[in-house]
């Protein structure tokens, strides 16, 4: 009876070492059928078409595995222009490159200090099982989720683009961003280029929103606004996100409570980009911003600097309202930059 037992109990451990080899041999094969293709952070647009180009060959040359495209967004970074640059590359493989829509997915992950996106082949029953990330919450505070710039033909358009550009593929990623933050409002601001006359921005306005109520948005959770004028033909969409609480929308506050921040904090300003005037050379006006690149953000030094401009005599009166500014609270950095316009 004992040697029975000692045998039955040889032949389980033998079935189960058997089992286990066979589980370890599936799910190293599982784990292998994976296979990463190419992985970058943020490239010029020439380059992601040569990327795209080589992970469409590798899937038209395995036509049992579909592709997916795992991104991560710099913490910070306006959410609807990663958006439109990930699709983007989704729309180059299908529309351009000929993949199978059904072949194509994409997967928003969690954000991180820096842009990513990875290229990865899988079997096409297989699913993922990267973490998609959680947008459920209202934002404590307005955040610019993207800039759209808009004008005549294709001078506001860039020479080589692959991401989303138009503002259609803005409002729509910013429709979705509202379902999923239920009570947040947004912000639809527009700086008019020089050309523009106020019936103008008034329609592109009134566009943008109505797009929004027709496809389910309340219309008290949109706020719009038409605010100051920009340099040169092209005119400026902005889209934020704001909490349910905001009454109106006000960019100049929210960037004033940012300056504030940065100083009191003891920000480094790591930018400073001058835009809208072309006819002042760059060094001249660096020479009159005393706030310079590199050093402790003051408030003071940058106000100091304002005032020299318009002692100019050249320029439109700059104030506090023509700073825009961007934290990065990781790194502890400001950029900023300063809005002009030329005297004719």
């Amino acid at each position: 009876m004992p040697r029975k037992t000692e045998a039955s109990k040889s032949r389980f451990g033998y079935v189960l070492l058997s089992a286990l080899a066979v589980l370890t041999v599936c799910t190293l094969a599982q784990a292998q059928a994976a296979k990463k293709i190419d992985q970058f952070g943020k490239i010029n647009t020439e380059d992601a078409m040569v990327r795209l180009d080589l992970f469409a060959l590798e899937l038209r040359s395995h036509p049992e595995s579909r592709g997916i495209i795992v991104a991560n967004n710099r913490t910070g970074s306006p959410r609807g222009a990663f958006l439109r640059l990930l699709y983007g590359y989704q729309n180059y493989l299908v529309h351009v490159r000929g993949i199978e829509a059904a072949r194509v997915r994409v997967i928003e992950a969690e954000n991180k200090p820096a842009s990513n996106f990875e290229l990865w082949m899988l079997p096409i029953n297989e699913l993922s099982t990267v973490p998609e990330r959680d947008t459920r919450r209202e934002p404590p505070a307005p955040e610019l989720f993207d800039e759209i710039w808009i004008g005549p033909g294709a001078r506001c358009e860039a020479d080589l683009s692959i991401e989303l550009d138009k503002l259609e593929d803005g409002l729509r990623f910013l429709h979705e961003a509202l379902q999923q933050h239920s009570q947040a409002k947004a912000w639809i601001v527009i700086h008019p280029s020089q050309r523009d006359s106020q019936a103008i921005s008034l329609r592109t306005i009134n566009k943008a929103r109505q797009s929004l109520i027709k496809n389910g948005i309340k219309a008290e959770r949109i706020l719009t606004a038409v605010s100051s004028l920009r340099a040169g033909s092209c005119a400026s969409v902005r889209m934020w996100l704001a909490p349910s609480s905001s009454t109106k929308t006000d960019e100049a506050v929210y960037y004033s409570q940012l300056l504030n921040e940065a100083e009191s904090a003891g920000y480094t300003a790591r930018r400073v980009e001058f835009y809208g005037n072309q006819h002042i050379r760059d060094n001249v006006l660096r020479k009159q911003f005393v706030q310079g690149e590199g050093d402790i953000f003051s408030r003071k030094l940058l106000e100091q600097g304002l005032k020299n401009f318009n002692s100019m005599g050249t320029l439109y009166p700059v104030t506090i309202n023509d700073i825009e500014a961007r934290l990065d609270r990781e790194e502890k950095l400001i950029d900023l930059t300063i809005y002009e316009r030329r005297k004719r």
